[in-house]
């Protein structure tokens, strides 16, 4: 669409010109610079509302000819869905970043006029950047201009290709808005620490960039945990962390930013790690540059589910993050020396030296993520074939790392700034005994191993004395207890994890049709399956007698079945509940002979003589979509006397099987009645070996899935809220601070 690619084309414009004329300003402190400046801001902000607003117009309104609206939505998905689709392709991501970037342009206007000038030049150059790519690969081009093979020019399509069904999902409305809020919010940091490099202020720039950092580790937190719980409740793999590479691109920013943080609270009250926290702050937003490179390039499509398929934009994502990589690193290495070095602790005994130890143990478990991440791409260049580190790499590290994070966590809010302290930790001493004391109960209680030990037993430590001073700072009145609420969430993270995936059992059962069964100590019957008007079927559980749902159909779009678990909460633990199969009755028929039976003719089988005398009429019901159907079959002895009926039928539902056998005469064994001609008057049947053991499955329709049991998951929930809480509080304090 012309309008649309014309207003990307003058939104790339428009930004430069802003950059240009904020910098001449800050160079020249002529007013007219500034309104200029602020002018054409104000001009690409309006142009990327309109381009947004035309995009979710253009979804709503079904405009198939536009190739994104075409390859993301459909006539069939509901308006919740539609408007999902805004963000579902690079496209639509890329322009919600610049939407979230005119939000955050007007929030540094407003609020930091004396370093607005050139905090906005960088963040407008970060803009532009997006605009150029935006301009090579367009929400609003025509779909005969992408593919001409396919379409002639004008042709537009009755209806588009529909969203994925795994992000057809009311998680979709909200997880990657909040992360790529986060993504771009990383921005602001970047800008502010080029800032104190250019204008040589490095101790300045400190408060004026902790809320925002603050504010970007809430987003990309928030954004993470918000996948992982849509991962639990809806993939069906029964995990909510499986160290993807994609995954993993998040997280590695998330544990810098947090890095981040910390270090400059250090620098805001003791001076120290100055140099530090411009690197990271340039760091963070590098690493947030990359992911993007690794989720939109495609380089990670065989190792990743989130993964974007191969594009176009390649070029463009390396130029993205090696451009702004090396503008701030040398403006880093230009400045670095000139930054006056303050050692940040003059003795183990502080409270900065705990959180500078923090800090190193955050950034060195971020690397090692990054090289993981990295290796499909590093082993590509050395190797034949690329590859990626298993799961245990992470989890072979992130144990200890657990360890000492949590014992800095729990000791470094008693120390004091700046002198030795190590007698306040006696003010803990209850705590750990207390502590010590529950280790011994979570031993008995089957937490045997020493790392799973030893993480129950200081993440206990870390509630117990962050939680007392959460409780002591309520009573005050005072805000500053945020970070503490954190600490106690990141507690109750660190048992949830371990519990429910260190101590959870699986195990893979059948479960015939009607027929209950005990599965850790759950009684779980299968009762057949449930059709959805939009072809997402569901199967029947029911679970102690209370009747739920796990989602299991065929996708023309994926080509494959798509499962959605059972997740029956209870406050110790979830039961797990996920589909891997559905066997129809007549594929679970038991061994035995078979045979064909003409009507009216006799047919010998062992010592008896059976005759297919017809259909009885009074058992064929027809109702809505059911049909039962029932043969009558006589038995005669040896000697030719009719000794029994038999009579095996089959039970049709929505075009679903089910055998209704018969007893045979002896009493002993089955017959299964396995397919009618009409046109030929025979019925085809199963007689099973009387002393064969019985099959409760045999003619029934069949569930198997894959059962498990995750004890105290609800921790980890429990502890995502009350962080993200914090962050809140926290977040609420820097700024009430930055204003008083």
């Amino acid at each position: 669409m012309i309008i649309g690619i014309t207003a990307t084309a003058l939104t790339f414009v428009a930004l430069m010109l802003s950059i240009a004329a904020y910098y001449l300003y800050d160079r020249k402190r002529e007013p007219s610079l500034l309104t200029f400046a602020r002018v054409a801001f104000y001009t690409a902000s309006g142009l990327i509302i309109f381009q947004a607003v035309l995009l979710m117009y253009g979804i709503l309104t079904h405009h198939f000819e536009w190739n994104y609206v075409f390859s993301y939505s459909s006539r069939s998905l509901s308006l919740f869905y539609l408007i999902s689709t805004f963000w579902a392709g690079q496209e639509g991501t890329f322009l919600l970043w610049l939407v979230f970037g005119v939000l955050y342009g007007f929030w540094i206007i407003r609020t930091r006029k004396k370093e607005e000038p050139l905090v906005m030049a960088f963040m407008l150059m970060v803009m532009a950047f997006i605009a150029i790519i935006l301009i090579r690969k367009n929400p609003f081009d025509y779909i005969w201009h992408v593919n001409p093979a396919s379409f002639g020019v004008g042709m537009v399509p009755r209806d588009g290709v529909g969203l994925n069904p795994l992000l057809q999902d009311p998680w979709m409305v909200i997880h990657p808005p909040i992360l790529f809020a986060g993504y771009s919010a990383t921005m602001i940091p970047f800008a502010f620490a080029m800032y104190a490099l250019i204008k040589r202020e490095y101790d300045e720039w400190v408060r004026a960039v902790l809320p925002f950092a603050v504010f970007a580790g809430l987003l990309l937190g928030a954004g993470i945990i918000l996948g992982g719980y849509w991962s639990y409740t809806t993939l069906g793999w029964g995990g909510f962390w499986g160290w993807d590479p994609v995954e993993n691109s998040s997280l590695v920013p998330w544990l810098f930013s947090l890095a981040l943080i910390h270090g400059l609270i250090i620098q805001l009250v003791q001076g120290g790690m100055k140099k530090t926290n411009i690197l990271m702050a340039i760091l963070t937003f590098v690493f947030v540059l990359y992911a993007s490179f690794l989720t939109r390039s495609g380089i990670l499509t065989d190792f990743s589910v989130h993964s974007f398929g191969e594009s176009e934009l390649s070029n463009y994502l390396i130029a993205f993050v090696l451009f702004f990589f090396a503008l701030g690193i040398l403006v880093y290495l230009f400045r670095v020396n000139e930054v006056k070095y303050k050692p940040v602790y003059s003795s183990l005994g502080t409270r900065e030296s705990f959180i500078d130890l923090g800090i190193l143990i955050l950034v060195l478990f971020s690397v090692f993520v990054f090289i993981g991440t990295s290796w499909p791409i590093i082993s590509g260049i050395f190797k034949s074939k690329a590859e990626s580190f298993a799961t245990e790499y992470y989890n072979y590290l992130a144990g200890p790392g657990a360890i000492l994070m949590a014992l800095l966590i729990a000791l470094a809010p008693v120390m004091r700034w700046k002198t030795s302290s190590w007698n306040k930790l006696k003010t803990v001493t209850l705590h750990s005994i207390v502590s010590l004391a529950l280790g011994a109960v979570y031993y008995f209680l089957g937490v045997k191993d020493l790392i799973p030990l030893l993480i129950f037993i200081l993440s206990t430590f870390v509630i117990l004395v962050n939680g007392q001073l959460v409780i002591q700072l309520l009573r005050k009145k005072n805000y500053g207890f945020g970070g503490y609420l954190v600490h106690v969430g990141v507690g109750l993270m660190f048992m949830g994890i371990v519990a429910s995936t260190g101590y959870d059992r699986e195990v893979k059962v059948q479960f015939p049709k009607d027929v209950p069964k005990k599965v850790f100590g759950y009684t779980i019957e299968y009762n057949g399956q449930q059709a959805a008007k939009d072809g997402k079927n569901r199967v029947i559980l029911t679970v102690n007698g209370k009747k739920t749902f796990a989602k299991f159909y065929w996708s023309d779009y994926s080509r494959a079945w798509m499962v959605g678990p059972s997740v029956e909460n209870k406050w110790s633990k979830d039961l797990y509940i996920s589909p891997i199969q559905i066997i129809p009755a007549e594929q679970s028929m038991p061994r035995g002979d078979e045979l064909t039976l003409v009507k009216g003719q006799k047919i010998k089988y062992r010592t008896y003589t059976l005759l297919f005398k017809g259909y009885d009429m009074k058992s064929h019901e027809m109702g809505g979509s059911t049909i039962v159907l029932k043969t009558v079959i006589d038995v005669f002895d040896a000697n030719g006397k009719l000794i029994g009926e038999i009579e095996p039928g089959i039970h049709m539902h929505n075009q679903k099987k089910d055998m209704e056998p018969a007893t045979f005469v002896d009493g002993k064994g089955k017959v299964y009645l396995k397919s009618v001609n009409v046109e030929a008057r025979t019925i085809h049947i199963l007689l099973t070996n009387p002393t064969d053991k019985t099959n409760p499955m045999a003619g029934k329709e069949i569930l198997a899935a894959e059962v498990s049991v995750k004890p105290f998951i609800n921790l980890l929930w429990l502890g995502t809220i009350l962080m993200i809480l914090g962050f809140i509080v926290t977040l609420y304090y820097r700024f009430q601070q930055q204003k008083s």
